[in-house]
């Protein structure tokens, strides 16, 4: 019989919730048929209850070999339980009431105990399959924040990941990851392979195939082999019928298995790429250091400025130009000029009235050149400032010499070199230089960094591993006299 529990108890949900529907058709005959409009239900009453209550028996018998497998515990296992028992209990009483045709008191009475067990036991049955919060994860953000659910902002879960300039990879990335998208099956009320996600010592621990990470080698892991699986495979996890992981999120725990999936080091510590980064920054808005200085761009200087002019807002929208707001309570924006490949200097000087208001400039894929960045310079708080793939060199670099705020510059795809970014050195808030495809030869770099060891200078060519989830374009073996 020991063989036979496992599989008998699997029929639990098979068997649960037909008999809850009869009950409840039982109840609704029990109440209804006093009133003489209804009255022929009554004599349905006996007869429903008696097989919704054999059937919350067999369904009583089945949960409790399914509990016996290991994959659930906890109190709300224990409490799901007895309401159980409680229902089949309670389902007799009413069914022997009616049979017998007692006092209508009692018969109210023992319909009312039978309905709250009823809904009392399937509601932790529902807490243990899908989660303590299934009745609420999928409510509108606004019902939420009046129940104290949610701020009334929509703030999300994923905005309130602890900071990863102050937290540990895993506390505020891997954790939160493992909690949406697998402790309903492998967490404190379940654990099916007696596998355990939701602390540093259970995932350690492995399930009952031995470990699920291998420290420094995520693609033997099998955590991360079962994530990559097509979702037809039974083995796929999580399961097809639930959340998926994205892709984002398994690179992500791929990184940090391959890191040496320490449970106490913060992201910050931990190798990275460019596209590592900017997921990372999607979870914390902070940046990694690869080796340098740990990096982290603030939006806007600290400085007091007046509120933007409406109108001329309006009129650069108009041009084509992207006007963006870098926040609430203050002052200062974003200009991207995507949809304005040339610029003049007349364009500069319409926008003389945001001078001081101006802090980040995309003028990526533009016709600037050297001459523009004279006219860029004269916007005292810029703190970002996009020139990839522009007609800048080194002549015009030395302008920006000029803006004492400036922390984030991109110069990929231009031909600057290491002599006009001397030019920046004495730059007091730089932080982090992109240079991938510049002018900058290998030499120069150490050179470079050795005279700027607070900034951050990027020069990509970085190779990101490629993962089972990716798609990869084969091609097939060149045949000579058969492509030519």
């Amino acid at each position: 019989m020991e063989n036979w529990s496992p599989f008998i108890g699997h029929f639990h949900p098979l068997l649960v919730h037909l008999p809850l529907g009869i009950l409840l058709l039982g109840v609704l005959f029990s109440v209804f048929g006093r009133f003489e409009r209804y009255a022929h239900l009554k004599a349905a009453a006996p007869a429903t209850l008696f097989w919704g209550t054999l059937g919350a028996i067999f369904s009583c018998i089945t949960g409790y070999l399914l509990s016996l497998s290991g994959e659930y515990e906890g109190l709300t296992l224990e409490r799901h339980k007895y309401l159980g028992i409680g229902v089949a209990v309670a389902g007799i009483l009413l069914y022997v009431v009616e049979k017998a045709k007692l006092r209508p008191l009692l018969a109210n009475f023992s319909a009312l105990l039978l309905l709250g067990l009823l809904m009392g036991a399937g509601h932790l049955g529902g807490s243990l399959t899908h989660g303590g919060d299934y009745l609420t994860q999928a409510l509108p953000p606004g019902i939420k924040a009046q129940l104290g659910l949610q701020a009334e902002d929509g703030e999300t879960a994923e905005a309130k990941r602890p900071s990863l300039a102050e937290a540990s990879a895993y506390q505020a990335i891997v954790a939160p990851i493992f909690k949406e998208k697998c402790q309903n099956c492998h967490g404190a009320e379940k654990q099916k392979g007696k596998l355990r996600l939701d602390s540093p010592n259970a995932l350690a621990a492995g399930g009952k195939n031995g470990p699920v990470l291998l420290a420094g080698n995520a693609d033997a892991s099998e955590l991360i082999k079962r994530a990559l699986l097509p979702t037809s495979n039974d083995k796929h996890m999580p399961p097809k019928e639930k959340p998926q992981l994205s892709e984002e999120e398994i690179k992500l725990l791929h990184w940090w298995i391959q890191s040496g999936a320490d449970y106490a080091k913060k992201a910050a510590d931990l190798p990275t790429d460019p596209a590592i980064q900017g997921m990372l920054d999607k979870y914390g808005k902070a940046s990694v250091s690869t080796g340098v200085a740990q990096i982290l761009i603030d939006e806007h200087p600290k400085v007091e400025v007046k509120a933007p002019d409406a109108k001329v807002i309006e009129q650069m929208k108009a041009k084509g130009l992207v006007v963006l707001p870098l926040g609430q309570n203050q002052n200062f924006l974003s200009l991207n000029f995507v949809n304005f490949p040339k610029v003049s200097t007349k364009d500069f000087a319409a926008l003389a009235p945001l001078q001081k208001n101006i802090a980040s400039f995309k003028l990526s894929d533009t016709n600037i050149d050297d001459a523009g960045l004279a006219e860029v310079a004269k916007f005292p708080n810029l703190t970002k400032l996009f020139l990839e793939r522009t007609k800048v060199s080194d002549a015009g670099l030395a302008q920006l010499s000029k803006l004492p705020h400036l922390q984030y510059l991109n110069l990929v795809g231009t031909k600057v070199t290491a002599k006009g970014l001397s030019s920046l050195i004495a730059l007091p808030a730089l932080k982090q230089v992109y240079l991938y495809q510049s002018g900058l030869t290998a030499a120069d770099f150490q050179a470079l960094q050795a005279k700027m060891p607070k900034v951050r200078l990027d020069t990509g060519g970085y190779r990101v591993p490629t993962l089972y989830s990716d798609t990869t374009l084969v091609q097939p073996p060149k045949v000579k006299g058969f492509y030519e």
